[in-house]
């Protein structure tokens, strides 16, 4: 979208462009065409101004979409291209095309790049002012208790931090968003994702439903409730996007000879029996060595999950033995007696199960459904339901797939259980009843699925 504008500008330098610009630009900012007085809106009109910058310019900048604040960017180059010409900043090509794709002899273009020492300070310096900008909204939103908005799911408003509203999405409805301290601009990511949900559209495949209930089926049934990480409006949201430094420009031909060269040198240490690369010998960095290896204190011992959700309420434990004593002291299940006869296939369902009638505040007895998660508890402590359902309820396909992502006590199951002959065990999963597994959960739809 055009607009007959005309936008003034002096002379300045990378660093004046810089400081004088605002905290973070407006979602409408008015950016003027670098060589003529048609202005653009952005960010609505970026690639309306970028092609208006082809085809009546024949200008293409290189890498615009990794440039940081490309509306700061354009301004600098829009008060330097006032008083010279494309060619002493350009690198000039010709092509044997006009911009339409028609052929014509010897046209020329301008390539604007950073192998210009100008352009690349530019750029490096707009990464660490994006940087910078990033890091201070970070810490704002890490202790701003003047936080309140309404939950996306439910009518409870969340006062505080924003930390407590995102572990309220993914306690009570598994929406996992992100850690806090990865998040960055809270509050716009947010107000993004309730406009999906309000446009029922689900948030990773992006599908419109007909109606909410509809929606929320489809996200927990095919494990949607998350953002789609390979959506690149989601990067600026998370604080590792922001920390890429700028590398020294490289020249096209002598990256693909680097390449080539890394290539044969790999072929050179490979096995020439497996084929394959010892790379702790041949890769490991000059400063590492057995005493300073990589800190593993992060990692759970034994293989088993920093902490482990209870099937039945919110408490963390923080390993599969205690996590069992709880069960056992507050919900009266001793869960290795309940699950001694099923093997380790049977175990996984009856997890799924239990963390869906749960999720969905039904008893996992008798199926009664209730209003509120604290009545669903009274009942099953009156009634003595705190148990493993029966097996025709959770022996289904459908629960052969994790409930919840990153399901811990998924990750502690054994399969020492199950062991009698006369028991219905399954040790190997053919490809044939894979096969056949996931078409009975495709098939699954909500009219026949029970909830």
């Amino acid at each position: 979208m055009e607009h007959a504008v005309a936008v003034s500008g002096e002379d300045s330098s990378p660093e004046q462009i810089i400081c004088s610009s605002q905290l973070k630009p407006s979602n409408n900012t008015a950016i003027k065409c670098l060589k003529c007085d048609k202005v653009y809106i952005f960010p609505n009109d970026k690639d309306d101004c970028l092609a208006h910058l082809y085809l009546e310019h024949r200008l293409v900048i290189a890498d615009v979409e990794d440039i940081a604040l490309l509306e700061d960017y354009l301004q600098y180059w829009e008060k330097e291209f006032q008083t010279h010409e494309f060619e002493q900043y350009c690198t000039t090509m010709f092509l044997d095309q006009l911009p339409d794709g028609k052929y014509a002899k010897n046209e020329k273009y301008y390539l604007l790049c950073d192998i210009l020492p100008q352009d690349y300070e530019l750029r490096r310096k707009l990464k660490e002012k994006r940087l910078s900008e990033a890091l201070e909204r970070h810490q704002f939103e890490l202790t701003d208790r003047n936080f309140s908005k309404e939950c996306l799911f439910c009518r409870t408003i969340i006062k505080g931090l924003r930390a407590d509203y995102l572990d309220h999405l993914f306690d009570k409805h598994f929406l996992l968003v992100g850690k806090p301290e990865k998040l960055v601009y809270v509050d716009e990511l947010l107000d993004h994702l309730e406009e999906n949900l309000n446009r029922l559209m689900c948030l990773y495949c992006e599908k419109i439903f007909r109606d909410r209930p509809t929606l929320k089926e489809h996200m927990r049934k095919k494990g949607h409730k998350r953002i789609n990480p390979n959506r690149r409006e989601y990067d600026k949201y998370f604080l590792i996007n922001y920390n890429g430094g700028p590398t020294a420009p490289t020249p096209r031909k002598q990256h693909h000879q680097k390449r080539r060269r890394e290539t044969a040198s790999v072929s050179t240490i490979a096995d020439p029996e497996t084929g394959s690369v010892d790379f702790d010998k041949h890769f490991a960095r000059p400063d590492s060595d057995a005493e300073h290896d990589s800190d593993w204190s992060d990692w759970a011992t034994d293989g088993e999950p920093s902490s482990i959700k209870c099937l039945y309420c919110h408490h963390l434990g923080d390993n599969f033995t205690l996590l069992k004593e709880h069960m056992h002291d507050v919900h009266r299940l001793d869960f290795e007696k309940a699950t001694s006869s099923l093997n380790f296939y049977q175990r996984v369902k009856v997890v799924n199960y239990l963390r869906r009638q749960m999720c969905l505040l039904r008893c996992v007895t008798c199926d009664l459904h209730f209003d509120e998660e604290e009545l669903l508890m009274e009942h099953m402590a009156q009634e003595s339901h705190y148990g493993i359902g029966e097996k025709e309820s959770w022996d289904k396909p459908e629960f052969f797939f994790p409930y919840i992502e990153n399901d811990g006590l998924l990750c502690v199951l054994d399969d020492s259980g199950g062991d009698d002959p006369e028991v219905d065990t399954v040790r190997i999963i053919s490809e044939d009843s894979l096969a056949q597994i996931n078409k009975d959960a495709e098939r699954l739809s909500l009219e026949n699925f029970k909830l």
